[in-house]
């Protein structure tokens, strides 16, 4: 009989716990669309990046020069996207009902590790832009320098996301509601009662070692982003040299064209023979050649106006993927840093845990809830800063999505 009556407590406690994990989970509803939204658009997003890069790769189109990184950029944000979106919107909906232990030590342990290869990939980038931009005679990074940094990273995230398997897991206790009374609209039987709980926590004991290893991932992370910001200034100041001087190159052309326009219409017929002679002089000075009717036939002047587009178009793009990959690293910087604020601020203080998240009000409930992954708007944002700036990308995209639309068509018409 007692058996019986424990069982049927056990049952009816049961019933409680996920009827308040309901509650939850459509408190917080909000966010969980917002997640949704992250991961519907970062795959859809992502995958492009990777159609068009593979059509280049199959066409062995020259445009591949200087993405070596995209296509992997993608798909690193491709499976950080997914993974941490789906760990989180599992949080969602098991908030007090986490059961397992391994789930959760897996779980938390590859949504740090995939996104800490996306971080680092921002990292190897800048690297790669800095030798480009502001080291451009010595020594470039090969093909394979490139593939063994991929591989070096992948490595590094892994062994130091790794401690995540032991920190992390479920943790058990027990939780009056009377502390969720002004986010939750609790009905009669759940108030003032007190439930049992099992959440898949980050840190499964706020440790002193967990502490130690939490400062030094902090230490690292931002260590990272001061990294690439002092990669980026010397670049930034380069380019906006060369702007200036493209500007004021551009004014001397146009006065130069006034001024010859007006000595065009007041010319006679030796000053033009003078010219020709003058040009004359200056193709012997350039080819050295003494012959008149090569140096009449040959006028290197095309050439070199043909040479100097080619080179100036060259440096245009190399600085507008360099200002592409800068935005990157700013929309990186702006979305990682309020998850490891809050994370910091949420371990290391008892009052903001207990008080500011327990006394809540439910704006503030959805946007704490936010804060831990703002950083996977940074997985998602990537395609439209490619979008628009890179114009190879662009007219990639463009083929893609009139060939999806022309498909059914064609199938239609076929039938």
């Amino acid at each position: 009989m007692k058996a019986r009556n424990n069982s049927h407590v056990h049952r009816h406690v049961h019933k409680l716990v996920e009827e308040l994990n309901d509650l939850f989970a459509r408190r917080g509803a909000q966010t969980s669309a917002m997640t949704i939204a992250i991961v519907v658009i970062g795959t859809i997003g992502n995958l492009f990046v990777l159609a068009a890069y593979w059509k280049l790769y199959k066409r062995k189109s020259k445009q591949l020069k200087g993405r070596y990184f995209m296509s992997h950029l993608a798909l690193a944000d491709l499976i950080a996207c997914a993974v941490g979106s789906f760990v989180f919107l599992y949080f969602d909906f098991h908030r007090l009902t986490f059961r397992s232990d391994f789930g959760c030590r897996l779980s938390t342990f590859t949504a740090w590790s995939t996104n800490a290869v996306s971080v680092l990939m921002l990292l190897i980038i800048s690297i790669n832009r800095y030798l480009k931009i502001c080291r451009p005679h010595q020594q470039q990074m090969t093909v394979y320098w490139k593939r063994m940094s991929l591989i070096i990273i992948s490595i590094f995230s892994v062994v130091s996301c790794s401690p995540f398997l032991y920190f992390s897991g479920v943790r058990k206790g027990r939780l009056h509601t009377r502390e969720f009374a002004d986010v939750l609209d609790l009905p009669p039987h759940l108030e003032n009662i007190t439930l049992p709980y099992h959440q898949c926590a980050t840190a499964k004991y706020n440790t002193v070692q967990w502490k130690i290893f939490y400062n030094i991932l902090f230490v690292v992370q931002f260590g990272n982003m001061m990294a690439m910001i002092f990669l980026y200034v010397p670049m930034g100041k380069i380019i906006y040299e060369k702007y200036r001087q493209n500007k004021e190159s551009r004014t001397l052309a146009r006065s130069a064209a006034v001024s010859d326009d007006k000595g065009t219409n007041t010319a006679t017929g030796t000053t033009c023979s003078e010219s020709n002679d003058e040009s004359v002089v200056h193709s012997t000075d350039i080819i050295g050649s003494t012959d008149a009717n090569s140096r009449n036939a040959i006028d290197p002047a095309p050439v070199r106006k043909r040479r100097g587009r080619h080179h100036k178009a060259w440096n245009n793009a190399k600085n507008r993927f360099t200002i592409m990959f800068l935005v990157v690293v700013i929309v990186y910087a702006i979305t990682n840093l309020p998850t490891f604020i809050f994370l910091y601020a949420y371990f290391e203080n008892n009052h903001f845990r207990r008080y500011v998240i327990g006394d809540a009000h439910f704006e503030v409930f959805n946007l704490i809830l936010s804060l831990p992954r703002i950083h996977l708007i940074n997985n998602i944002v990537n395609p439209f800063i490619y979008g628009y700036f890179d114009l190879t990308f662009r007219k990639e995209v463009k083929a893609i999505c009139f060939s999806i639309v022309r498909k059914p068509g064609q199938v239609c018409c076929s039938r």
